[in-house]
């Protein structure tokens, strides 16, 4: 609107020129690459000029990287085929649960009971600082890196997502996704020495909290904190309700969206967006 590309009569009121984005987030959860749709006002044939008009009006931490002449047709959200997200996990939490527990227990172990950990209120500084070093030296070994490649690989596929997610029961058809890949990207190591794995998952859409919990399943699998870890991912999968952990938000964006289809009936008129 700053732009004068929407009109004083259609402002406020995102129908009237036909808003639309390519995919939603969990709070939290950042979105580092969204595709939006809408029919406005150019005031010139140059889209990289109105690219930048745009980007004059927006806030330092959000950028329009590219504007693109789209059919009339095209709709964000529901012409996208595919989504990727990333998750980055430190690999510290795949160390085995004793490993952990007793990492745990050492550092801030309850004065009343010497199985139990502090509540966090009462965690020290110090003790957080002890916890944040030793951290700092876990390097995640090969072949724990091998067994969460094969346990994200598990969710390839179609399945029934409701205890993934929340408010859906076996029997609602909406629970069912298709996941193409789940996969293993890279490793980083960060300023602060904490070493990173990036994840990269990719499905045609996905359910409120379903990748966070994938990824705490995936993580409780890898780690052994799970009892019969990989009939128990079978299990997750059946009518049978299953309570699943839910990642921090923190760790995940979204990466990508995909139009191919559109693109294939598009290219040769000049609106495709690739």
């Amino acid at each position: 609107y700053k732009a004068k590309m929407i009109g004083p009569t259609n402002f406020g009121y995102p129908n009237k020129y036909s808003w639309s984005s390519s995919a939603r987030t969990d709070k939290g959860v950042h979105s580092c690459a969204q595709v939006c749709s809408a029919k406005i006002l150019l005031p010139t044939d140059d889209l990289e000029k109105v690219r930048d008009l745009i980007n004059e009006h927006l806030p330092d931490d959000i950028v329009i990287l590219d504007v693109k002449r789209a059919a009339r047709s095209f709709v964000a959200k529901t012409s996208r085929d595919k989504v990727r997200y990333q998750y980055m996990l430190p690999s510290f939490m795949l160390q085995d649960h004793e490993s952990m527990q007793e990492l745990l227990l050492g550092t801030a172990q309850s004065k009343n009971d010497n199985k139990r950990l502090k509540d966090w209120n009462e965690v020290t500084e110090e003790e957080i600082q002890t916890l944040r070093e030793k951290f700092q030296q876990y390097r995640v070994p090969e072949d724990k890196l091998q067994k969460l490649e094969e346990t994200l690989n598990r969710f390839a596929g179609t399945h029934k997502f409701h205890n993934y997610t929340s408010r859906k029961d076996a029997q609602d058809d909406s629970s069912r996704r298709y996941i193409l890949s789940f996969k293993v990207l890279d490793k980083k190591i960060d300023k602060h020495g904490i070493e990173w794995i990036s994840t990269v998952v990719v499905g045609q859409s996905f359910l409120l909290h379903q990748i966070r919990k994938m990824t705490s399943m995936t993580i409780d699998v890898t780690r052994g904190a799970v009892p019969q870890s990989y009939d128990t991912m079978e299990e997750s999968f059946s009518d049978k309700y299953m309570s699943i952990n839910v990642a921090p938000a923190q760790g995940l964006f979204l990466e990508m969206s995909f139009f191919d289809n559109y693109n294939k009936r598009a290219r040769g008129k000049g609106e495709d967006l690739d």
